[in-house]
């Protein structure tokens, strides 16, 4: 679709988990969707993976359906999400907000942008 970012997939290993690296992941992605001019961004995520929905509704991503048998490890459902419009103000000041929490308790970011 034009104008839509789409994540195809964040993984942090089991050991790494809980020290915010995806959350990193979801800040660098929707860093380089806005640098893109991308409008909204979508993925797709597990339906038994809580953890991971609640981060992605964290930074503004709602649950818009389900795909059937989306993974093929083990057939399992998938939660379709999406944002609103990214390049809106409100979406951006939140963005932002949830950036400087971030920085408070994990310090700087440092990305590069292609």
């Amino acid at each position: 679709m034009s104008g839509e970012a789409h994540i195809t997939g964040i993984a942090v290993e089991e050991a790494s988990r809980g020290k915010g690296i995806g959350e990193l992941l979801i800040i660098g992605s929707i860093e380089l969707a806005m640098a893109r001019d991308a409008t909204v961004m979508s993925l797709e995520a597990r339906v038994s993976n809580f953890v991971a929905q609640a981060l992605y509704e964290k930074y503004g991503f709602l649950n818009v359906g389900i795909r059937k048998g989306y993974y093929t490890d083990n057939r399992e459902d998938a939660v379709i999400m999406t944002t609103q419009p990214i390049n809106d103000a409100a979406y951006r000041n939140k963005f932002n907000a949830l950036k400087d929490a971030y920085r408070q308790r994990y310090g700087e970011i440092k990305m590069e942008l292609p």
